[in-house]
């Protein structure tokens, strides 16, 4: 019996704009960014504050240092968060209904800046509700300094919450991520999109097959 749903940030649960995240740094004056960043992985400096190696402090700094440009911290925070989209206020409603009945987690590959831009500007609003109406918790590579598809940041995610892996249902958009899932015996699913979040969900729900 499945207990408790666990979901991605970026294409499961958040739209993204990769593109658009590339051209506001590229306005800024950083022209290599696409060498730097996807969907799933950063590399360089980008990697390293979604592993939680470097501050938020330590990365606007080098960002200015390594590219030799005066910006500001608000500057940069702006060019990263062009990365984030929205969260439909449908898939939070349903969010918040499922959190009446399992526990709902978010497991993610992402950095302080992008979580606190979603959670403060991505969720709530009218018709919508706030991170801690839908989830239990949030489970950040930055914070555990492990990154998908690594079967220790899966592992660590069962022992603090207390879960078997047999009662989650794992949504990521990344093959890999599914699969480091699936060895560990978690019931997870590739999800490319929001909508297809809550198309799956919605069977769920429905109990339907999955």
């Amino acid at each position: 019996m499945i207990r408790n749903l666990i979901l991605d940030l970026g294409m499961v649960t958040v739209r993204l704009d990769m593109q658009r995240c590339i051209r506001a740094f590229r306005a800024l004056g950083i022209n290599d960014v696409d060498q730097q960043i996807t969907n799933c992985r950063q590399h360089g400096i980008f990697n390293g504050i979604e592993l939680g190696l470097v501050t938020t402090a330590d990365f606007h700094n080098h960002v200015r240092e390594h590219y030799q440009l005066a910006v500001t911290d608000e500057q940069i925070d702006e060019a990263w968060n062009a990365f984030i989209l929205d969260t439909p206020i449908a898939l939070q409603q349903q969010l918040y209904r499922l959190h009446q009945s399992f526990n709902t987690y978010i497991l993610s590959n992402t950095n302080q800046i992008h979580y606190d831009f979603w959670e403060q500007k991505c969720m709530g609003g009218e018709g919508g509700y706030t991170v801690a109406q839908c989830f239990n918790k949030c489970y950040l590579s930055n914070d555990l300094h492990l990154a998908k598809p690594d079967p220790a940041i899966y592992k660590a995610v069962l022992a603090d919450c207390g879960a078997k892996p047999e009662e989650c249902l794992y949504l990521d958009d990344n093959e890999a991520n599914v699969a480091a899932a699936r060895e560990l015996g978690w019931n997870a699913l590739v999800s490319a999109t929001p909508e297809q979040t809550m198309e799956i969900l919605t069977r769920f729900e429905q109990g339907g097959a999955l």
